[in-house]
């Protein structure tokens, strides 16, 4: 997909753990809720399935998108599930035009 956009959007309504986690580095720093580091792919992989077990996608929405001149695009996301709405965090990097996921975090959004 050309745009990182659709295809986090795509993956993130679907729940998909696994196709997210091809976008990752080799290592990517995950924060979801109260649990963060440092992990490898397959590491993050887990964490965000077993986030996703817990908090089916019902309604995903980008709700800011910056891109700047040092190869970095940053994107946030409000995940609804049947449970809770959470603020999504994305910092993708731009390296010989391969995009990556460098930092994934998941926050509880507080109730109005």
């Amino acid at each position: 997909m050309s745009d990182m956009n659709d295809a986090l959007l795509l993956h993130l309504r679907a729940g998909s753990a696994k196709n997210l986690a091809r976008f990752f580095g080799s290592n990517v720093t995950l924060s979801i809720l109260n649990e963060d580091g440092l992990y490898s792919k397959f590491q993050g992989e887990m964490l965000l399935q077993s986030f996703f077990s817990k908090n089916k996608p019902s309604t995903v929405k980008l709700l800011q998108k910056i891109t700047n001149k040092t190869n970095y695009s940053y994107y946030v996301y409000q995940l609804t599930s049947n449970k809770n709405s959470f603020r999504l965090f994305v910092k993708v990097s731009l390296s010989k035009n391969i995009e990556t996921i460098e930092e994934f975090r998941v926050e509880k959004q507080a109730s109005k």
